[in-house]
């Protein structure tokens, strides 16, 4: 926009002929005007793309330098119970066969090795007749050996034959000893054709599938129980890409659960995941909880509140951040009195200063005031 200016040798009120008065707004001639190669420049952008301000366009930019960030923060994160993996049993089935009897529901506390059901299953009867066959074999060749032993003492036969009979024993040994294994590794030991399948944990039965009668299989998909130990559980938190440098995992961190309104739990962050969700773009973070009343059971909203770590990290005033698409970044005041971007990462905004984890150090001249002109003139400047 170009500015008239007047003065009292500029014709500027005209008297009509119908008594009227006419303003006219003269503008200065282009002869009047310096040539644009007469006006000195503002600006200039040097080859390393440093920012020089010249003239009256200096008193626009004013700096600050970057301060340390307060401490300590908090960042409050989305989350949920969760069963502690190492504490949760999905019992499948081991043998194939039919269910007999199921002798727990959803929500029975169990003993480890407790019964949960009885599979009657034709592949322990299958087991146990390789077993006698194997112990029959093994006899037999016992008095093999006996008698060839005997009839090498009277001359009657040959040392080949006994160790021919020898070999033998070993060999109807060793398949009574794989049979009798495999026996014991389907549950059919004590001479039943019923599979007992037991609680590998302490717990309760939080899931059951199964009903008497039911044919199950060893590679079905479903498992037919789950039992739990809550005496502790998991609390995952959803932790966003811009919170990463932030939360390490050690940190402090608080569990407040709307349900439970005057309950909070403390605890750890015990593990921040390597990969970010595709749909939330969250990182799973878990906090382990002890649970010794069974207050907290999974499936729960939670918040959790966590302590972070910033080392390093300075605060500036958010005048300063600028940002482009994606990308944030600031001016910083360089030696020689010019400015040059940097991109910043930002982190957690306090009042009417933001945190910058990365880019600017403790002490940088940070441009607080005409950062927007700077911008302009470093992408018009040639």
């Amino acid at each position: 926009m170009v500015q008239i200016r007047m003065n009292s040798s500029t014709p500027q009120v005209l008297r009509a002929r119908s008594g009227h008065w006419l303003v006219l707004a003269l503008a200065i001639g282009a002869c009047s005007q310096p040539k644009p190669a007469d006006v000195p420049p503002s600006h200039e952008r040097r080859k390393d793309g440093a920012v020089v301000l010249k003239g009256e366009s200096q008193q626009f930019v004013k700096v600050e330098p970057a301060r340390p960030a307060s401490s300590p923060h908090a960042r409050t994160l989305v989350a949920r119970v969760a069963f502690d993996e190492r504490l949760l049993a999905t019992i499948g089935p081991p043998v194939q066969g039919r269910v007999a009897s199921v002798d727990v529901v959803t929500g029975d506390k169990v003993k480890k090795t407790d019964v949960l059901l009885t599979i009657h299953s034709p592949d322990i009867a299958n087991s146990q007749a390789q077993v006698a066959e194997a112990r029959t074999a093994r006899i037999l060749a016992e008095h093999t050996m006996s008698r060839t032993a005997a009839l090498v003492k009277e001359g009657a036969a040959s040392q080949a034959e006994l160790q021919t009979a020898q070999a033998q024993l070993a060999q109807t040994r060793d398949e009574e000893r794989r049979a009798s294994s495999s026996l014991a590794a389907v549950g059919g030991g004590d001479g039943s054709a019923d599979y007992r399948l037991r609680s590998p944990i302490d717990g309760i039965v939080v899931e059951r599938n199964v009903m008497v009668g039911n044919e199950v299989h060893v590679d079905q998909q479903d498992p037919l129980l789950r039992v739990a130990d809550l005496s502790k559980v998991w609390v995952i938190a959803d932790l966003y890409e811009q919170d990463l440098p932030l939360v390490k995992q050690g940190a402090e961190a608080t569990v407040f659960v709307p349900a439970l309104p005057e309950g909070k739990f403390e605890g750890k962050i015990t593990y921040v995941g390597d990969i970010v969700d595709q749909v939330t773009r969250a990182i799973r973070t878990r906090i382990e909880i002890d649970n010794p009343n069974n207050l907290l059971r999974p499936g729960m909203f939670a918040q959790v509140e966590v302590r972070t770590q910033a080392p390093g990290a300075v605060e500036v005033p958010t005048s300063a951040v600028l940002a482009r698409r994606d990308q944030f970044f600031v001016f910083i005041q360089q030696t020689d009195g010019s400015y040059k971007q940097r991109e910043v990462k930002l982190g957690e905004q306090q009042g009417s200063h933001v945190m910058l984890l990365d880019g600017v150090k403790n002490g940088d001249l940070v441009v607080t005031q005409g950062a927007i002109l700077l911008d302009a003139e470093a992408n018009e400047a040639l």
